[in-house]
């Protein structure tokens, strides 16, 4: 009996001795277990890509709202497939009738108490339109992605990523994106000082299989006629020249164009762009000298922003924080001026 008690004891001290290392062996497995899941799970930038592909892909319909200084604007985008082109009926839900359909490289337009008309263009302005078509891969040079987490939104599972600006040149944003679908709920635009400055917010999303047989309708119909806007530039380049450019931005137009508003007045004009937001400087003669108040507006995200300068004025019209306004302004010089600040 001795014998077999101490054997039993023996074999006891051994199993004590070993259960922790198993207890650890069998926590560091389940350590490794998650972190392989967690692995697996999409990235920030890999959640954005999903939400391009289906915004440009799927067959949907948003009801969504704009809050812009306190004023809520509603709006409805139906986007669908037909015969393997985008197409795309976006309309404001208030006021006047405000109607637009894009199908097959031409934008037609629709306004109460108007003459209907249709654009060659591809460049349709409807809700997350910007972030639809923006290189996000290119986009890492100024911006760091963050998951933030997940909520819900218009009843929707979803998970938020911030787009975090690496300077204070530009705004930052929070897209949420459906977790079923990938399509965008919301987009907060930030300013720097980390206030949101407007506001995207889906209310109401319906995903089908099929394309809307009413969008699909609307593309079969007779269209308004191309209108052919007159070109008002000229051939020759801008007088001037902005000597800074935010990173990420480049040029993408730069000449002289008469503003039909203003007796056909010849002005340079300068247009920057950076895939989400773009940036239009307009440089002319100074008219009338102007107040502080009167120097800059601000408009949700948009900025409106005037410097004048001896005898000219610059005008800068953008999706930008006032600081990077301001700075574009006062760089501006003649283009035969080489000194870069």
């Amino acid at each position: 009996m001795k014998r077999v008690s101490l054997s039993r004891a023996i074999v006891a001290s051994i199993l004590l001795l070993f259960l922790p290392l198993s207890i650890a062996i069998e926590a560091d497995g389940n350590k490794r277990s998650a972190e392989k899941e967690e692995s697996s799970l999409p990235s920030a930038i890999e959640h954005l890509n999903l939400m391009q592909q289906a915004y440009q892909s799927q067959n949907y319909e948003i009801v969504y709202l704009s809050s812009l200084q306190k004023q809520l604007e509603p709006m409805q985008l139906i986007h669908g497939i037909v015969d393997g082109q985008e197409a795309s009926y976006f309309r404001y839900l208030n006021g006047v009738i405000r109607e637009s359909l894009k199908y097959d490289g031409k934008i037609s337009y629709f306004e109460q108490g108007q003459p209907a008309y249709t654009l060659q263009s591809n460049q349709h302005s409807t809700v997350f339109a910007n972030f639809a078509n923006y290189d996000f891969e290119k986009g890492k040079q100024n911006y760091d992605y963050v998951i933030l987490g997940k909520g819900r939104i218009a009843g929707k599972a979803s998970i938020a990523i911030r787009m975090i600006s690496k300077d204070d040149y530009r705004y930052s944003y929070v897209v949420w994106c459906d977790l079923k679908s990938s399509l965008p709920l919301r987009l907060d635009t930030i300013n720097p000082s980390n206030v949101i400055v407007e506001q995207i917010m889906v209310v109401s999303l319906n995903v089908s299989e099929i394309t809307n047989p009413w969008l699909e309708k609307l593309t079969k119909n007779t269209l308004p006629e191309i209108v052919h806007v007159p070109n008002t530039s000229t051939d020759s380049p801008s007088q001037w020249k902005a000597n800074w450019i935010p990173s990420g931005f480049s040029i993408a137009k730069d000449d002289q164009h008469r503003l039909v508003l203003h007796e056909n007045e010849l002005v340079s004009y300068i247009l920057l762009d950076d895939g989400i937001a773009n940036v239009s400087i307009y440089i002319s003669d100074r008219k009338l000298a102007l107040d502080e108040q009167q120097k800059l507006i601000r408009r949700g995200a948009t900025v409106f922003y005037t410097e004048q300068q001896g005898r000219i004025e610059i005008n800068v019209v953008g999706d930008i924080p006032v600081a990077t306004a301001k700075r574009l302004a006062q760089s501006i010089t003649l283009a035969t001026n080489t000194n870069d600040q």
